[in-house]
């Protein structure tokens, strides 16, 4: 059947409208596929988080010296870094909120669980405070006993931002980007009001506060998003122990190889050049809060998709949305590196355009690698697990070349670009294989 053609226009007999070709209907419907996998309102919320933490940044940067500033950025780090488990509660979470709500009775003994752990994980993290103390040259101990609260809440947040992702799209992603804003906003008021008091401290105090606040209004977002869900509640766990386990080793090997390099230089160089490098790569590492955000919001339908035919469009959509932002945020920061530090610290890290160059670029270039990873943990692929591979590369590489931050970023890179190539192979394979195996089936 021919392509059917619009009516003339009434007011111009002279004038038809364009056919409607067969190919128009897909091409929408790929359109809006990949504004969905912007997640806006989530993107939105990154972008108020990442203005908000450069601000903080730009503060604490300018009010600091070099070696307190980059204790106070190690200190942060170490917050991120214990929370890596957390962002595999969270994609094991909306993996499983996917079947449905849970009943009544299943969500009780879940809450009861998830405040066990967290509370088991606080005192954890509390007992060990004195080791980062001594291995990062902190100040005092205070700094590190508030990273065991924060780790506790921030056990429960995740849970419930993977729930709420995975139970409903649209209300899931509104709900968890008004959970940055609050943190975002929080944070920012309570670590400026309290910098000429109490110093590296009050900035890691509201984070704590921003995170326990966020919290709140999770569990109360939750409860809505579940009762409005169309799934009837079912005996469905809010996490299972596989996912858990397998979400972790794969998410915690792309943590580390994309922070290493930050420990290792607070390691190798004295205060003042790592402060400098921590000044340069929390510029590059803010980089990565965008795509990471489009990734959160992709991985349930990277799930739903599995092995099928539609694996390749959905990792190909959420591939473009990633990268591209990372690229394109890398590729404007690498061209005015003096202009960024300027802006953020003033003259404080003077002669580091270089450095943020450099690290802008690295940062760009693993949200590639995060878009491959989390495709093949979608699918329960043992390849998810080659970040530990480039970070174990990029330990080797520092240890070796240290000699100045500069060395450390080039190492870096070097240790990026190898498992770069590495990860991108193996989902190609790892796609193909597949297919090729449905195929057959």
């Amino acid at each position: 059947m021919p392509p059917a053609t619009a009516s003339p226009r009434t007011d111009d007999p002279t004038v038809v409208e364009p056919p409607v070709t067969a190919d128009a209907a897909p091409a929408q419907s790929r359109r809006a596929a990949l504004v969905r996998a912007l997640a806006g309102p989530l993107l939105l919320a990154v972008v108020i988080q990442n203005a908000g933490n450069l601000l903080l940044h730009a503060v604490l940067g300018r009010y600091l010296t070099a070696d307190q500033y980059g204790a106070l950025g190690t200190v942060l780090s170490l917050m991120v870094l214990l929370t890596v488990p957390l962002s595999a509660l969270q994609v094991a979470a909306s993996k499983a909120a996917a079947a449905g709500p849970a009943s009544s009775g299943i969500q009780r003994r879940c809450l009861r669980s998830l405040t066990l752990v967290s509370l088991a994980a606080s005192l954890a993290v509390c007992l060990i405070a004195p080791l980062p103390t001594s291995a990062f040259h902190l100040p005092g101990i205070a700094d590190a006993l508030l990273l065991g609260p924060f780790v506790g809440i921030s056990i429960a947040l995740a849970v419930l931002r993977g729930r709420l992702l995975g139970l409903d799209q649209r209300r899931g992603i509104r709900a968890v980007a008004a959970t940055f804003v609050i943190s975002t906003a929080v944070r920012l008021l309570i670590a400026i009001a309290t910098l000429p008091v109490l110093g590296t401290t009050g900035a890691i105090l509201a984070t704590l506060v921003g995170e326990a606040l966020a919290l709140v209004y999770a569990a109360l977002a939750l409860r809505r998003t579940a009762a409005a869900s169309p799934h009837p509640a079912g005996p469905h766990p809010w996490l299972r122990a596989g996912d858990v386990g397998w979400s972790g080793l794969a998410i915690g090997g792309l943590f580390l190889f994309t922070t290493i390099d930050l420990f290792l230089a607070r390691h190798f160089l004295d205060g003042e050049a790592s402060g400098g490098y921590v000044a340069a790569a929390t510029i590059g590492k803010t980089l990565l809060a965008l795509p990471a955000a489009a990734l959160a919001a992709a991985y349930p339908r990277m799930v739903a998709a599995g092995t099928g035919p539609g694996r390749l469009p959905e990792v190909r959509r959420t591939g473009i949305v990633v990268a591209g932002l990372a690229v394109i945020a890398g590729i404007v920061v690498a061209a005015f590196p003096g202009l960024v530090l300027d802006a953020l610290y003033g003259d404080s890290f003077d002669g580091q355009a270089d450095l943020v160059r450099i690290l802008a670029i690295v940062a760009a270039l693993s949200a590639v690698v995060s878009v491959a990873t989390y495709a093949l943990l979608a699918v329960g692929s043992r390849l998810s697990l080659l970040p530990w591979f480039g970070a174990g590369l990029e330990v080797v590489a520092i240890t070796i070349w240290h000699g100045s931050a500069l060395q450390v970023a080039t190492a870096s890179a070097g240790a990026l670009a190898v498992t770069l190539v590495i990860c991108l192979v193996a989902l190609r394979l790892d796609i193909s294989s597949r297919a090729r195996h449905v195929h057959a089936a």
